[in-house]
């Protein structure tokens, strides 16, 4: 009984993805482990819609929780592996009458007056991933985010359940890289 009482802890502190670290940006990488990716189909794929495209190789991780409603504004980010060049990438899922490149999302400090913007300079999966990250470094302050949408003020997740799916995705993604 001690064994399994040990085990189930084990579990669930690996399984664990409460963290306020931040992502050094000079060591963001595409490339996984095999360890790290066995995990992540083990043991969170479960929180996750998968989309497979076999003939490409592509398995597109979709977080459970991210707003699935398309009508309106929505900013989701879904995990795309390449499990043939055993690469993952961060992909920024978002309305389609919003441009990627040069969209920017304004930061106010909950706490202060601090205020910032933080924008995505490129179309390049590298330009996501770099992006994605400065918004995940923020995120573990105490920030709001938003952005601007026909001269109004729109939050970036609308309610606690799409920021946590698309921090968790975020984490997941480091946790497979090898940086988390």
């Amino acid at each position: 009984m001690k064994n399994f009482l040990l085990l189930f802890v084990l579990a669930i502190f690996a399984c664990s993805v409460n963290t306020s670290k931040k992502v050094e940006l000079e060591k963001l990488k595409f490339s996984y482990t095999d360890d790290a990716y066995i995990f992540f189909r083990n043991m969170r794929q479960t929180n996750y819609d998968l989309e497979v495209m076999e003939e490409g190789g592509w398995r597109i991780y979709r977080h459970e929780d991210r707003k699935k409603d398309s009508t309106d504004f929505y900013f989701n980010i879904s995990l795309v592996v390449n499990w043939r060049a055993n690469k993952v990438y961060p992909m920024v899922e978002m309305t389609k009458r919003i441009e990627k490149e040069n969209f920017k999302v304004y930061w106010e400090a909950i706490e202060s007056n601090e205020t910032g913007s933080i924008a995505m300079k490129g179309e390049k999966r590298r330009d996501e991933m770099i992006f994605t990250t400065k918004l995940y470094n923020k995120m573990t302050e105490e920030v709001e985010m938003y952005m601007i949408y026909r001269d109004k003020k729109l939050p970036l997740f609308p309610d606690a359940d799409q920021k946590e799916a698309f921090r968790v995705s975020l984490y997941d993604f480091y946790r497979m890289t090898g940086l988390l």
